[in-house]
């Protein structure tokens, strides 16, 4: 670690986080060998993710400060991180208990509606917000409690990956998807989740884009329109 001036502290670089640096790791791990079901639009957006992250890691680039945060959902993040460790995706999910102390969790719109408050969150680990800066990469959590519905919304310019790590959800009603499933959403498709009404579910999730799109975007739901 470079000298620091007297009274200034130095961020230290992401291989002296090891709590961190280990998560991105396991991150890369599951963007490896996460079943792609055959699909080459999953195969080359898993790629994507791994060369990118790749690089960052390489680079060792400094950590970021940032404040702790928890929401109502998070009274259920403890679960989601028990029921993890008896899944395929222990090791992930042990690495991120391991930081969960550290992560601001988020809403992301301006309005929420009063339902999804007290059921959803997210928290950034790399990116534009998150401890480590990447223009054209974030990665981060998204934590849902039972019986949550998470509107239809979509992601114009980014394509977007879960890796569910504890929990089951459901999205546009086309299936279950329990550890460690891979769910894949092409840029501007729009998308609906929903959870089991009994437990909560934690997924690990990834966009990928260009700098513009991800610096550009803006979270809101996808109004359907009135007949």
């Amino acid at each position: 670690m470079p000298n620091a001036l007297p009274g200034i502290p130095v961020s230290p670089s992401l291989t002296e986080d090891t709590d961190l640096f280990y998560l991105l790791r396991e991150f890369q791990t599951a963007y490896r060998y996460a079943p792609t079901g055959g699909s080459g639009p999953i195969r080359a957006h898993m790629r994507v993710v791994r060369e990118r992250l790749a690089k960052i890691l390489k680079a060792a680039p400094p950590v970021r400060p940032v404040e702790p945060a928890a929401l109502p959902a998070t009274n259920h993040l403890a679960r989601a991180f028990d029921n993890g460790e008896r899944e395929p995706t222990e090791i992930f999910a042990r690495a991120s208990a391991k930081l969960s102390p550290r992560l601001r969790w988020e809403y992301g719109y301006d309005r929420v509606p009063a339902g999804l408050a007290r059921k959803y969150a997210y928290a950034d680990v790399l990116g534009p917000a998150g401890f480590v800066d990447a223009a054209d990469l974030v990665l981060g959590f998204v934590l849902f409690a039972p019986g949550s519905v998470y509107p239809s919304h979509r992601h114009d310019g980014i394509t977007e990956s879960y890796l569910v790590l504890s929990g089951a959800v459901s999205e546009n009603d086309l299936g279950v998807f329990r550890p460690p499933s891979m769910i894949f959403n092409a840029a501007g498709t729009t998308h609906t989740i929903r959870t089991s009404s009994h437990e909560p579910a934690l997924l690990a999730y990834a966009w990928t884009g260009t700098a513009d799109a991800i610096a550009g975007h803006t979270m809101k739901f996808t109004r359907s329109r009135k007949k």
